[in-house]
């Protein structure tokens, strides 16, 4: 049995994350939902005991399809512009493991290994290794050092280090709060207000300096 892993570098097509979170709740999640789905129908083929997953996510897949694509005379031009989005990010997101996996097995080939010799180094099953290959699951940080260590496999192309989509919508949403911050911080705070001794209110003119000095 795999072991449980303490440290992930999450996959986008983590079909057990996207089950667990229990729904899809836009374009991008609905996307990478299929492309899962896609990837466990191939998977289960070999490993039938995948296939209650894959229905799982099938189901997500479903709900929401129902829920946002179901009236499709009344959905907004803005929800297909997302959509687009989210099929082209998925795409370059499915290209990354797709290049990943293939960079793995040629090291493994260039030892003269297979996956069942990566499962025997990783002290993994070899469906658990075909889950992580495919992107299904997600693979333990120390897997990857191991694989970047053993194989000589640089980290960038073991970790798919580019921002995803919803995390530069939010960096945006927050670049620009913080400058609303700012600029309603800099219209609250006063200018400065030069007063004499005499002008300041309640003191009398003749304790000011001008008369003293005129006495």
């Amino acid at each position: 049995m795999a072991k449980k892993q303490q440290s992930a570098v999450t996959s986008a097509f983590d079909a057990r994350e996207i089950v667990r979170r229990g729904e899809l709740t836009s374009e991008l999640d609905m996307q990478r939902a299929v492309w899962a789905e896609r990837s466990l129908r191939l998977l289960s083929k070999e490993q039938p005991d995948l296939e209650p997953l894959r229905k799982q996510v099938r189901d997500l897949i479903i709900s929401y399809e129902s829920l946002h694509w179901s009236d499709f005379d009344s959905i907004p031009k803005s929800q297909f512009k997302e959509s687009d989005k989210a099929e082209r990010q998925v795409k370059k997101e499915f290209v990354f493991f797709k290049r990943r996996k293939e960079l793995i097995i040629a090291k493994l080939k260039n030892y003269g290994l297979n996956q069942n010799d990566l499962a025997v180094l990783l002290a993994h099953s070899k469906s658990y290794i075909s889950e992580l290959l495919s992107g299904t699951r997600s693979f333990a940080m120390n897997d990857l050092i191991i694989i970047h260590k053993l194989f000589d496999i640089k980290l960038d192309e073991l970790i798919n280090i580019e921002i995803p989509a919803e995390v530069e919508i939010r960096f945006k949403d927050v670049i620009q709060k913080a400058a609303k911050r700012e600029r309603d911080s800099s219209q609250t705070i006063p200018a400065a207000e030069l007063q004499t001794d005499a002008a300041k209110p309640g003191k009398p003119y003749s304790d000011s300096k001008a008369y003293r000095k005129h006495i």
